[in-house]
């Protein structure tokens, strides 16, 4: 295997994403893993890409020649990439930025009856330093491939239903994001840091 220089927005390596998927072992997150949405994107990506050598594997044939080398090959031009999401179809390639999945989630769960949009403090997804926000909720987008997941931190209304809250606001953030770029929305992770009269 031939090593990537890139690393994640959040400072992981791909490399060891890859192994992590490669062992199997794609499910079982350490602490910064399910909470960071550029390496569950990018391990949600990893683990589909890696599925035709898993699915050959599963049945102990030899793998068909290139198959092994084609999956490094694409898994590689992910996580050279870890800023944009990338589309492909007979007309071309389309790569969206992790900043436009963000931007267009943001819209997105703002328009949700009940997201309030001003907040006075959040802390960013990953481990991120506080900051203070008037234009919306606080979103954090990964994006490998065709895979994104969202980290939305946001204050509700007072008297909110938080649960169906937060199911609305991850069903309106998937399908958006689906509809307008065509990625695969693997989670939307929806933080609630505060209730508003």
């Amino acid at each position: 295997m031939t090593s990537t220089d890139a690393r994640l927005p959040c400072g992981r390596e791909p490399d060891a994403l890859v192994a992590q998927v490669a062992d199997g072992a794609g499910d079982h997150r350490d602490a910064h893993q399910r909470d960071c949405p550029y390496c569950q994107a990018a391990l949600a990506e990893f683990d589909r890409l890696w599925a035709p050598v898993r699915a050959v594997a599963d049945h102990r044939p030899r793998a068909p020649e290139g198959l092994l080398d084609e999956a490094m090959r694409r898994i590689r031009g992910v996580a050279s990439d870890p800023d944009f999401g990338s589309i492909s179809d007979v007309r071309g390639r389309t790569r969206i930025s992790a900043q436009a999945v963000e931007s267009l989630a943001r819209h997105l769960a703002s328009r949700v009856p009940g997201v309030r949009v001003a907040l006075s403090r959040l802390v960013a997804a990953g481990g991120g330093a506080e900051t203070s926000l008037i234009g919306g909720p606080e979103v954090t987008a990964g994006v490998a491939g065709s895979s994104t997941v969202v980290s939305i931190t946001l204050a509700a209304d007072l008297g909110e239903d938080l649960i169906a809250l937060g199911d609305r606001i991850r069903a309106v953030v998937a399908d958006g994001i689906r509809a307008s770029t065509g990625l695969e929305p693997v989670a939307v992770l929806v933080h609630v840091d505060d209730v508003l009269l």
